[in-house]
């Protein structure tokens, strides 16, 4: 964890350098992979002074080359890779998809054995060649690299073998290096896009990895012990014989085992790394069906180890991705039904006032949408005592409606309790209820709820539903109830408003028929004749049409209408127009008639107590009534008296 902040920090400093800097100390780290091939080299060549004078200043110089090339190639393969990371470094990196961040994402991702490709051409090139030319230039070969005239001959073959392993040694480190190092940049550079970041992948594969590893450490084996054990042969031999022509066969078999082992190093290496790779595809493969929503398919288990354990969680982990899949399913669908019901609720509050149609629809809504055995609404009487059933669901409801149940507000009883209490009262386990009665109707009873009716802090009665399973009203469903309740509530309100509303509209209806049909009896008395006509008289042969004139569904009236031709739709629409507006013309006319009637009354009342209050004396008070009513009332006679009668 240490290492891993040092590195996050070096490279919020150093930005795109920070690929630069590991590199070159992933190199230093890969001169010990070099060690070995070097000290082969100097074991079995044998060199002479001259030529360790001449290789002591070409190795290091030859090395030291061929890094700064390849730190030059590092530089050039990570442009779009560094300038991101720069940017990362100075807070001006946005997480967007862009071609940008796919280039340097692809860079980043292949660095490792694109840098391996071309350390091991760089190597070969700047390293092994030249010291192959200078030995191969001052060797006395007659027919074979590996067959120096004599004994204190240097071999060119061994320079290449141990250049071979200098280069299979330093190569490896140096990439396993660079892989831990570069880590911090994956990590900064990686894509927001799962396609991005899997499309610009180029690192090797698992497989190839474990092949190259297996088979570059076969080959560092035998590429190291072949020689040694081929030139300690020749030496010893060599001792005996003084002639190295009878070792051309210990030659070829030296070198073709060699190969034997590199091939069988080769086979052992696919095996090994197939016996990963293919569980790891399995797995691949297993994550491209959950992601198409298939969460049944598993991952065969074919090891035992590590990948059988991952394999062996991993199928544990969907199967329970699985189980809340389904039981989220169930919820939801469970949840839709609630609110399917809730919304059937309110849409039958808000298209009907009748309380009784109301509450038989929405009584049946819950054996039909949730399911429930019994479901019942009480409301309460006129004295608040008593909670009557007003609605139910089954037979027994049925029955129960029939022989007008009703449960008293203070008993016991979980719809009392609900409504005295004003809170709901749930009984997931029906047995253990206190404050409930059994009743024999319903024996299959084992959860029940009972909830009030309220609109405000008025208490109009109760819901009351019963299930055959226990524990079976959960939170969402006590909250469905809860609004449908007040769903309800608020729509028997409505309905009581309603019918209220049309009792006082039906009674000032009646009270404005009766005013009318008074006042216009009065009229018609004082008015002899409420005719007008217009036109000749009516013949027998002509095709009359009557229009009622109506006011406030009280008849005023009738207009008739005679004519020679049929009556059109249009017509008798224009006439029935009119005799509306003649109607409320009629009524207007009236009323302002009455008004000023009342209005000379009222004058008349004024002027005569006017002079009344005038009059000082009492014979003056007598005259002056007498004078103006003859006088107002155009009476012939007026007499007023004044007795007392003995209150004895």
């Amino acid at each position: 964890m240490t290492n891993r902040f040092s590195l996050d920090r070096l490279l919020a400093r150093t930005g795109g350098r920070y690929l630069i800097i590991v590199t070159a100390v992933a190199q230093l780290v890969a001169l010990l992979g070099a060690i070995p091939g070097i000290l082969s080299i100097s074991v079995n060549a044998e060199f002479n002074e001259g030529e360790l004078q001449t290789f002591s200043w070409l190795v290091p110089v030859s090395i030291i080359l061929s890094n700064l090339i390849l730190l030059g190639i590092s530089w050039l393969m990570t442009a779009a890779a560094r300038k991101r990371l720069d940017d990362w470094s100075q807070n001006l990196l946005t997480l967007t998809s862009d071609p940008e961040e796919y280039k340097a994402w692809r860079e980043i991702t292949s660095f490792t054995w694109r840098y391996g490709m071309m350390a091991g051409i760089v190597i070969i090139l700047v390293n092994i060649l030249p010291a192959f030319l200078i030995t191969f230039s001052q060797s006395e070969i007659i027919s074979s690299p590996f067959q120096p005239t004599s004994i204190n001959s240097p071999a060119p073959a061994y320079v290449v073998l141990g250049g071979l392993v200098s280069l299979l040694g330093s190569v490896i480190l140096a990439i396993l290096m660079i892989e831990r190092l570069t880590l911090p940049a994956r990590l900064v550079l990686v894509p927001v896009d799962f396609d991005t970041q899997l499309k610009g992948r180029f690192g090797a594969l698992l497989i190839g990895k474990f092949q190259i590893l297996i088979f570059a450490l076969i080959a560092i084996s035998v590429l190291l012990i072949a020689p040694i054990g081929y030139q300690q042969t020749v030496r010893i031999l060599y001792s005996e014989v003084s002639s190295l022509d009878r070792f051309s066969g210990l030659q070829s078999q030296s070198i073709l085992f060699s190969l034997l082992a590199l091939l069988i190093g080769a086979g052992f290496s696919y095996y090994v790394s197939k016996s990963v790779s293919d569980p790891m595809k399995e797995l691949i493969n297993t994550f491209n069906k959950i992601e198409t929503g298939d969460l049944t398919a598993r991952v065969p288990v074919t090891a035992t180890d590590e990948l059988g354990i991952v394999t062996m969680h991993f199928n544990r982990m969907v199967a329970q991705l699985e189980a809340l899949q389904n039981t989220q399913e169930q919820q939801v669908t469970e949840r839709t039904k609630q609110l399917t019901a809730s919304n059937e609720v309110g849409r039958v509050a808000a298209s009907s006032l009748d309380p009784d149609e109301l509450l038989g629809r929405v009584i049946r809504l819950f054996p039909e949408q949730f399911g429930y055995y019994y479901a019942a609404i009480y409301l309460l009487d006129s004295t608040e005592k008593w909670a009557e059933l007003k609605e139910a669901s089954g037979d027994a409801g049925q029955v129960l409606k029939k022989n007008h149940h009703r449960l008293e507000v203070d008993g016991k009883s979980m719809v009392g309790t609900a409504i005295r209490e004003r809170a709901p009262r749930i009984a997931q386990i029906a047995s253990q209820e206190k404050n409930r009665i059994e009743n024999p109707l319903l024996p299959y009873t084992r959860s029940e709820i009972a909830l009030p009716l309220m609109v405000g802090d008025r208490v109009l009665g109760a819901l009351n539903v019963q299930s055959t399973r226990e524990a079976d009203f959960g939170p969402q469903v006590i909250d469905t109830m809860h609004n449908m309740t007040a769903q309800v509530s608020i729509a028997l309100e409505n309905a009581r408003l309603y019918q209220a509303a049309q009792k006082v509209i039906k009674e000032m209806r009646a009270i404005q028929q009766q005013y009318l049909q008074e006042g216009w009896s009065v009229y018609s008395a004082q008015h002899d004749e409420l005719e007008y006509a217009v036109g000749d008289e009516i013949l027998e042969n002509t095709r009359q049409m009557e229009v009622p004139i109506s006011l406030r569904d009280q008849l005023l009236g009738q207009i008739t209408l005679a004519g020679n031709d049929e009556w059109t739709h249009e017509q008798r629409s224009l006439a029935d127009a009119v005799a509306t507006q003649a109607a409320i013309a009629l009524e207007n006319a009236r009323l302002v008639s009455e008004s000023r009637q009342v209005a000379i009354r009222e004058r008349m009342l004024a002027e005569i107590n006017s002079k009344i209050w005038a009059s000082a004396t009492i014979d003056g008070v007598l005259q002056t009534a007498v004078k103006e009513l003859g006088r107002r009332l155009n009476a012939s006679q007026v007499t007023v008296e004044l007795h007392m009668e003995d209150g004895s």
